[in-house]
């Protein structure tokens, strides 16, 4: 019932959101001077192969170029249902240094937060991870009410999906290029363009 429900708010606020609603993402890596790659990675918070890509990929890359400063890699929005959205909707409450260890529990316990029958059940459900990082009670339920924030979520999925074309998650964005490979092409791809 929570599934295919995000079309409807994505089109409905298509409509009525800003024109500038907040762009910032968490990252790993330098922003300045900006390396020779950039890799955008869209991904939906209820995904397995994002959690997966997140729990198990990532990792390599952040040791392999993120820790020489060769790459950036930009933890993009691309909610896929309306659990993904109100999970990423909370993401944005919190600090973007802590919004990486809120991912990094989100994706740890995706089988059971994703299992909620309701929306008010995944709520909950979502607040005992952000419990944990601070962002609980009337700090939480504030950010549940937070339409800028859901706003820019939907807006980073409607700009990405255009520009990109993006049909699922996770899709790698590389130096402006949609990666189309697989995870074991990725290391491959990314020594070619150093």
């Amino acid at each position: 019932m929570i599934k295919n429900k995000i079309l409807i708010c994505i089109f409905v606020t298509f409509f009525a959101m800003s024109a500038n609603a907040k762009d910032d993402f968490p990252y790993y890596g330098k922003l300045d001077p900006e390396p020779k790659i950039v890799i955008k990675v869209f991904s939906s918070l209820t995904c397995p192969h994002c959690a997966d890509f997140h729990l198990n990929v990532m990792p390599k890359l952040l040791e392999k170029y993120v820790l020489s400063e060769k790459v950036l890699i930009k933890l993009m929005d691309f909610p896929l249902d309306l659990s993904g959205l109100k999970a990423a909707q909370i993401q944005k409450c919190l600090p973007l240094e802590t919004q990486k260890s809120y991912l990094d529990e989100i994706y740890k316990t995706q089988p059971q937060w994703t299992t909620a029958k309701t929306l008010k059940e995944l709520e909950s459900n979502i607040e005992k991870i952000t419990s944990k990082l601070g962002l609980q009670g009337k700090d939480f339920q504030d950010c549940l009410k937070n339409k800028k924030n859901e706003d820019a979520v939907l807006q980073s999925r409607i700009k990405a999906q255009s520009k990109y074309e993006i049909d699922s998650t996770p899709t790698l964005i590389i130096n402006e290029k949609k990666f189309k490979g697989s995870t074991k092409e990725l290391e491959k791809y990314i020594d070619k363009l150093l």
